[in-house]
C-alpha cells in the first residue's frame, strides 16, 4: 500500500517502453549468452575427451602394434633359427633379423638368444644408447655383438663391433662380467611359459637404458629362449609427436607410480645416471607438480578405470584423463593432462566474438527500441501536449501529423473534439467559469454564496435605432464583432461576462475567482473597454457606419453569487442590490452625458491611481436615498499610457471643483459665472450646462422669494 504522503514515481510511456524491451533484449541475450557459453564448454570438454581418446587409442595401438612386430619376429626365430649354432655364428644369423626388424620396429634395440649353459648372444644396434664398453667409433659402426661364454674363471663376454653389412671392425678383448641369461627375469618367465612373455620395464644390463622384454622358449631345443629388447625412448619419442597443442602434457606410468615414458622421457632418465642406481624414475623424482597432479589424479580413481576430471594445480586449473593402456600392460597408466586456458582458448575466442556480436546485437537493438518507443511515445507525447495546452485553454495550434497506429489516431480525434468542444463551451459560459471547472475548483451545484464583488453594466446608445435601419444579418454581425471587442478587454482584465442582454453586457469581478484588486481591475476593464470601442467606432465609421457609443456603469458591494437554474440548464451569476445599482448607474450616463459612471464605493475602493470626478449626489431609480456619483476619466498607471485621462476632461477638472465648491456653498453667482466658462471651453460637456442650469434656477427662485418679501 501506498504510504500517506508520498507521491508515486511516474514514468514516461517512452522510458516504460525503452525499459521494457531493454530488460527483454536483456533477458534474451543474456539468455542466448549463457546457452552458447554453456553449449562450448561442453563441446569443447567433449571435443577434448574425444582427443584424449583419441591420444590414448593412438597409444594404445602403437604398443600393440610394436608388440605383434616384436612377437612375430620373435615366434618366427624361434622357430627357424638353431639357438644352439656357435655364438659367433649365432650372432651373423640374428643381425639380419634385427636389421628387418629395425626398419619395422625402431624401438627395437636388439635381439638375444640366452642359453641353459649359462651362454648368452645380444646383437644390438648402434643407432641409439652405445654400450659403454664398445668405446666410441668407428663412425660406420652399425651393431654390437656381445658374447658371453661360461669359463672356468666365470662368465667372459666379448664385444665385436659390425658395419652395417655384418663386416667386423672392432672387437674387445674377453672381460669378466656378472651377466648371466638365466638370472635375468625373462628367461625364468619363459621357461615357465609355453608362449611369449613381456616383462615389466625395467633398466637394461648392458646400456644405461629402460625398456621392455619379449622372450619366449625355443622351439627347437630345451633351455634356450629368444628374445628382443624394446627401449622405451622410441614410445617418448611417439609420445612427442601426439604432443599438440605443446602444453598437453602425456605420461605413461605404473600403478606404483614409475615413469614409463614422457615426451621428455630422455633427458629425464640422462639427469638421473648421475646416480647410477639401479632402477627406473619415479613420478616424484622428476619434481613435477604437475605429474605428480596426474599420478595423484589415477591414484583417487576407484579401481584405476578409465576417467576424465579435472584438477587444479598450483592455482592453475586442467583437464585430465587417465586410463589403463591394456594390451598385457594392465599395470601401465596413460596420463593426459591440458590446462584450461588452452583447451577453453578457442571457445574463449568464439565466445569473445560472440560477445562482441551479442553486445553489438544489443546496443543496435537497444537503439532501434529507443527510436520504436520515441516513434511510438511521441504522438503519445504530443497528445499530452496538447491537452495541456487545452487545459491552458490555448486553442487554434496546429494539427498533429496522422499516425497508422489506430489507437493513437483515434485518441487524435478525441483531443480535436475535446478542443472544439471545450473553445466553443468557452464561448457560452464565462471563461474564468470554465477554468474553475476544469481545474475541478467550482461547483456546479445549485445555490450561491454572499461575496463582495464589483459589478459592470454597458448599453449602446441609440441601438434601436441603428438597427432599425440594418438588415438582421447586417445587426447581427456588427454586434458580434462590437462585442467581440469589448469582450476581449474585458475578460483581459479579469472579468466574468455572466450575460450579453442585446446590446447589453453584464460582467463582474472577484468570482469565481476571488482577488483583492477586483474594483481596480474592474476600473482598468471599463477604461480598456471604452478606449478599444473608440478605436472600434472609428472603423465603424471609416466604413461609413454608424457608431456604437457605450455607456458604463460600476458599483461594488456585497451579491450571492452562484449557480441557479434548473437540472437541465444552470447560469452562474450574480444576484442582489449591487447588481441592480451597476445597471442603474449606466443608465444614468444618458442624463449627464458620461461615459463610466461609478459609485462612491468605487471611488473610494478603486485607489489613487484613478482619475474621477466627481458628477452629483442622486437618487436613482429604485433608491431610498442619495448617493454619490463619480464619473470615471483615466489612470495615472505608468503601464497603461493609452488609459490616461483625456486633455480636455483633465484640463477643466480643477475649475470645475471650484465651480462645484462654490454650488455646494450656495454662492450661486460664483458658481454660475464658472460653470459659463466651463461651458465655453467644454461646450460639449453636459454636465458643466446641468449644474449651470440649476444655478440660473437657483438664482431666479431667490429672485423670486426677494421680490415676494418686498412686496
Amino acid at each position: 500500500m501506498q504510504q500517506a504522503g508520498r507521491k508515486p514515481v511516474l514514468w514516461s510511456l517512452q522510458a516504460v517502453v525503452a525499459l521494457v524491451f531493454t530488460l527483454i533484449v536483456l533477458a534474451i541475450s543474456g539468455a542466448l549468452i549463457g546457452f552458447n557459453h554453456y553449449q562450448l564448454t561442453a563441446l569443447t570438454f567433449r571435443d577434448a575427451e574425444e582427443d584424449f581418446q583419441r591420444i590414448t587409442g593412438s597409444i594404445k595401438d602403437e604398443i600393440a602394434g610394436s608388440l605383434r612386430v616384436a612377437g612375430s619376429v620373435l615366434d618366427t626365430a624361434s622357430l627357424t633359427i638353431d639357438p644352439d649354432l656357435p655364438l659367433e655364428r649365432l650372432a651373423a644369423v640374428l643381425t639380419p633379423v634385427l636389421k628387418d626388424l629395425d626398419r619395422a620396429l625402431p624401438a627395437a634395440m636388439g635381439i638375444f638368444v640366452g642359453r641353459g649353459d649359462g651362454s648368452h648372444v645380444v646383437v644390438q644396434s648402434l643407432d641409439g644408447v652405445r654400450p659403454p664398453e664398445i668405446g666410441p667409433g668407428p663412425e660406420n659402426a652399425a651393431y654390437a655383438f656381445m658374447l658371453v661364454e661360461p669359463t672356468a674363471d666365470g662368465q667372459m663376454a666379448t664385444w665385436i663391433v659390425t658395419d652395417g653389412e655384418g663386416r667386423e671392425l672392432r672387437r674387445m678383448p674377453p672381460q669378466p662380467t656378472t651377466f648371466d641369461p638365466r638370472k635375468r627375469p625373462w628367461y625364468g618367465a619363459s621357461m615357465a611359459s609355453a608362449g611369449i612373455i613381456l616383462t615389466p620395464p625395467y633398466r637394461f644390463a648392458n646400456v644405461p637404458e629402460a625398456g621392455i622384454t619379449l622372450a619366449r622358449q625355443a622351439r627347437q631345443r630345451d633351455g634356450a629362449v629368444f628374445g628382443i629388447d624394446m627401449t622405451l625412448a622410441s614410445l617418448d619419442q611417439y609420445l612427442d609427436r601426439l604432443r599438440f597443442p605443446p602444453e598437453l602434457e602425456l605420461l605413461i606410468f605404473d600403478t606404483s607410480g614409475t615413469l614409463i615414458a614422457h615426451p621428455r622421457g630422455g633427458s629425464y632418465r640422462q639427469i638421473r645416471q648421475a646416480d647410477r642406481e639401479d632402477r627406473l624414475l619415479t613420478i616424484s623424482d622428476l619434481g613435477s607438480p604437475l605429474l605428480s597432479g596426474m599420478f595423484r589424479i589415477y591414484q583417487e580413481t576407484p579401481g584405476g578405470q578409465a576417467r576424465s576430471t579435472s584438477f587444479s594445480v598450483g592455482g592453475e586449473d586442467y583437464f585430465g584423463r587417465t586410463e589403463r593402456v591394456g594390451q598385457g600392460f594392465d599395470n601401465l597408466i596413460i596420463s593426459l593432462a591440458i590446462p584450461y586456458e588452452t583447451m577453453m582458448g578457442p571457445a574463449e575466442s568464439i565466445r569473445t566474438s560472440l560477445l562482441v556480436i551479442s553486445a553489438s546485437s544489443v546496443a543496435l537493438a537497444l537503439l532501434i527500441v529507443m527510436l520504436a518507443s520515441r516513434h511510438l511515445a511521441l504522438p503519445l507525447r504530443r497528445a499530452a501536449e496538447d491537452i495541456r495546452r487545452i487545459m491552458r485553454f490555448e486553442f487554434g495550434h496546429a494539427r498533429r501529423p496522422p499516425s497508422q497506429v489506430v489507437e493513437v489516431q483515434e485518441l487524435s480525434r478525441a483531443i480535436d473534439t475535446l478542443e472544439i468542444a471545450l473553445s466553443n463551451f468557452m464561448r457560452y459560459v464565462p471563461n474564468a467559469l470554465v477554468r474553475g471547472i476544469v481545474g475541478r475548483t467550482f461547483s456546479s451545484d445549485l445555490g450561491g454564496k454572499r461575496q463582495p464583488i464589483t459589478v459592470l453594466f454597458t448599453d449602446v446608445a441609440g441601438f434601436t435605432t441603428m438597427a432599425e435601419g440594418l438588415d438582421p444579418e447586417a445587426v447581427m454581425a456588427k454586434t458580434s464583432r462590437y462585442f467581440n471587442e469589448i469582450g476581449s478587454e474585458l475578460v483581459r482584465s479579469g472579468a466574468t461576462i455572466d450575460k450579453y442582454i442585446g446590446d447589453s453586457i453584464m460582467a463582474f469581478w472577484n468570482a469565481p475567482e476571488e482577488r483583492d484588486d477586483h474594483v481596480s481591475l474592474a476600473c482598468l476593464g471599463a477604461l480598456r473597454a471604452a478606449r478599444r470601442l473608440d478605436r472600434l467606432n472609428a472603423e465603424f465609421a471609416a466604413e461609413g457606419g454608424a457608431p456604437m457609443k457605450t455607456r458604463f456603469g460600476l458599483h461594488t458591494g456585497e451579491a450571492v453569487v452562484g449557480n441557479v437554474g434548473s437540472i437541465d440548464r444552470v447560469n452562474y451569476t450574480a444576484l442582489g442590490h449591487t447588481v441592480n445599482m451597476a445597471s442603474r448607474f449606466e443608465k444614468l450616463n444618458k442624463r449627464y452625458g458620461t461615459t463610466i459612471l461609478v459609485s462612491e464605493d468605487v471611488r473610494k475602493a478603486a485607489g489613487d491611481d484613478f482619475v474621477f470626478r466627481f458628477v452629483d449626489e442622486t437618487v436613482p431609480e429604485g433608491a431610498h436615498r442619495p448617493i454619490t456619483v463619480h464619473e470615471l476619466l483615466g489612470t495615472t498607471l505608468t503601464d497603461e499610457p493609452d488609459l490616461e485621462p483625456f486633455p480636455e476632461r483633465l484640463s477643466t477638472l480643477e475649475a470645475w471643483e471650484k465651480a462645484r465648491a462654490s454650488y455646494e456653498a450656495g454662492r450661486w453667482e460664483d458658481s454660475a459665472a464658472r460653470l459659463a466658462d466651463l461651458v465655453t471651453d467644454a461646450p460639449g460637456d453636459r454636465l458643466f450646462e446641468i449644474y449651470l442650469q440649476r444655478c440660473h434656477a437657483k438664482l431666479e427662485a431667490a429672485s423670486a422669494d426677494g421680490a415676494l418679501t418686498r412686496s
